[in-house]
């Protein structure tokens, strides 16, 4: 009898740990990291304070690294992270369920940087939300315009790198797609294809306006 209700037991643990992520992960334990809603924030900075708010809650935390179950919010999540003398920063997430890059700018998915080379490995296995979210927080607070002016040149040097990288991506796939048809006019992925890269092209002026905004909205001391 008493097997039997060890058995039952760690029976009703591992479904916990898969269905509702209700055991919190630690970063040196990939075996229930796996089966966990549970989201690792990072930052390049510390000392922030993050609010994620969900269509009726919302939860603060002070300080990163941190673990917190977003699945517990309805959907979609509005992240936003603030430190004194940095812009805040703010992340909409919404569930991944295709990890084809191609198949959610067809469908017009929140598509980033960050999420763009997620796979079903990277997102939890019931919420669709990161297991990891990267927070950069940017400053708008320097000494000189000329201090300011290198630190958003590097800013914009980094986003291109980013979001060249995603596009080399889509160029290789659209390049084996290409091959396989010899009237690319009449071929309905190439078509998708260059969509997808004009996409990808403003996504990026998207970023580089915002950091331009940034750029002329900062503080010179």
């Amino acid at each position: 009898m008493r097997i039997s209700i060890k058995f039952i037991s760690n029976l009703v643990i591992g479904f916990c740990l898969l269905i509702t992520g209700c055991a919190q992960p630690v970063s040196d334990n990939d075996g229930l990291t796996k089966f966990s809603e549970y989201t690792f924030i990072t930052s390049n900075q510390t000392s922030l304070i993050c609010e994620y708010s969900g269509t009726y809650t919302t939860i603060r935390r002070r300080g990163l690294p941190h673990f917190i179950n977003l699945s517990i919010l309805k959907m979609p999540i509005k992240v936003k992270c603030s430190k004194e003398n940095y812009w805040d920063r703010v992340i909409v997430l919404t569930p991944i369920r295709t990890f084809n890059l191609l198949d959610r700018l067809a469908l017009r998915q929140n598509v980033t940087a960050q999420n763009s080379n997620y796979n079903r490995a990277s997102v939890g296995p019931l919420s669709g939300l990161p297991r990891k979210l990267h927070i950069v927080l940017r400053k708008n607070s320097f000494k000189s315009t000329e201090e300011r002016d290198v630190y958003y040149a590097e800013e914009a040097k980094f986003t291109r790198e980013n979001w060249d990288a995603v596009a080399s991506k889509i160029n290789k796939n659209c390049q084996m797609k290409k091959s396989n048809y010899v009237d690319t006019s009449l071929n309905i992925d190439y078509a998708a294809c260059q969509k997808a890269k004009e996409q990808i092209q403003k996504l990026l002026r998207d970023d580089l306006t915002r950091l331009e905004v940034e750029r002329r909205g900062s503080d010179i001391q």
